[in-house]
């Protein structure tokens, strides 16, 4: 019987054998749970059987879990895996081997993760029916959705197994934190569904919106481009503060005044109430709730060039440089442009005369207006001007 066994063995599946899937960590046997379609190996090892074992020391069996839930080594047994965590499959047969063939010692583990299919729904890029594996987490199929839009809810979506119980997820807590029980892995059967966010908080000002769930609702974050500002609408989420927040959208720009942040809540009456944030204050971290605005000023390092220069815009700020750096920046005056008038306007608002300005600072703006006279076309207008009201008067003689 033992010879016949070998024989078996010597003749099982040697073929290379295929991961379908990448993996992010190893299988924990304690947990990874065996199911239809796992592929298991299993070989022999027993004093007295190492000479004919030695002819075929590369021989592995390899048995697939059968769809009713089956590992089968024929000869010797068949044992109900499916649903065990894989550490319990593997002792099942390996006990179940040592009983039929005393002596002797089987050896069982996983050879290739099974392939299924799980259904996702909601507010998904793309809804669909996505191949997964046994080991997949819950990000492995958004990822292949094409991530959760804008308005979908990242704080309760919901699988859907196939007992009928349902499981609500937070997937924030995996994003933000690395809690890996926030990321669960999926299980055959499983389906998906991604429901509407339905409280939101918006974050505006000096921050980035790059992170995972820093979408604007109904579309993408909005940017003023020759500021760098942003303002996005998120998902609240219960207890968050505003520090909270911020780390959760991407953090602040590299100009933000951190300690001048604040949050604008509207009162029942309908009046606003500004809450004061600053976010290297811990002792001063309110939280948030529903509706809130969060805002977090600065200057950003930029120059607004505006008026009669051959380029206006927006310059990057360059420390330590003086009005016409800007202007030569925005392709020099027009002939039309009053060098005596320019103007500097401060980030505070202040208007200040270009002379009083040693250095432009950033989040400034210079403005230069219109020559009172221009040339040989100014006096013709005037000219024109005196002679139409002269032949008015004359008309009325």
């Amino acid at each position: 019987m033992i010879f016949l066994l070998l024989l078996l063995l010597a003749g099982g599946e040697t073929t290379e054998l295929i991961l379908t899937q990448p993996m992010i960590e190893e299988i924990d046997p304690a947990e990874y749970v065996v199911g239809p379609g796992d592929i298991l190996w299993f070989s022999i090892q027993g004093a007295g059987t190492a000479m004919l074992l030695g002819t075929f020391e590369e021989s592995i069996l390899y048995m697939t879990i059968t769809p009713d839930g089956y590992a089968v080594v024929p000869s010797t047994g068949a044992w109900l895996v499916a649903g065990l965590r894989l550490y319990e499959a593997t002792n099942l047969i390996e006990a179940g081997f040592a009983s039929k063939y005393p002596g002797l010692r089987g050896m069982a583990g996983l050879a290739v993760i099974r392939a299924f299919r799980v259904p996702v729904t909601g507010q998904v890029a793309l809804q669909g029916i996505y191949s997964v594996n046994g080991a997949s987490r819950l990000t492995d199929l958004l990822d292949l959705a094409g991530g959760i839009s804008s308005s979908g809810s990242w704080t309760s979506i919901q699988i859907l197994h196939s007992d009928g119980d349902t499981t609500e997820v937070d997937i924030t807590e995996f994003l933000l934190n690395g809690s890996m029980q926030s990321n669960p892995v999926l299980s055959q059967g499983d389906r998906v569904h991604i429901p509407l966010a339905d409280e939101f908080v918006i974050v505006e000002g000096a921050v980035r919106l790059s992170g995972s769930f820093a979408t604007a609702y109904g579309g993408s974050p909005e940017y003023t481009a020759w500021s760098g500002s942003a303002r996005g609408t998120v998902e609240y989420i219960s207890e968050e503060t505003v520090s909270n927040l911020i780390q959760r959208v991407g953090g602040t720009r590299t100009w933000a005044t951190r300690d001048s942040c604040y949050i604008v809540r509207i009162l029942p009456g309908g009046n606003e109430e500004k809450i004061r944030a600053p976010l290297d204050d811990p002792s001063v971290d309110p939280e948030l709730l529903p509706g809130d605005r969060v805002v977090c000023p600065g200057i950003p390092p930029i120059v607004t060039v505006s008026g009669y220069v051959y380029a206006p815009g927006v310059y990057s700020y360059t420390a330590g440089m003086e009005t016409f750096f800007y202007i030569s920046q925005a392709g020099g005056l027009l002939r039309e442009a009053s060098e005596s008038g320019i103007k500097v306007v401060m980030p505070d608002g202040e208007e200040i005369e270009y002379s009083d300005a040693e250095v432009i600072g950033p989040g400034s703006a210079i403005v230069v207006p219109r020559k009172a006279l221009v040339g040989w076309q100014d006096p013709l207008l005037i000219f024109t001007s005196i002679a139409s009201i002269i032949i008015a008067w004359k008309s009325l003689d």
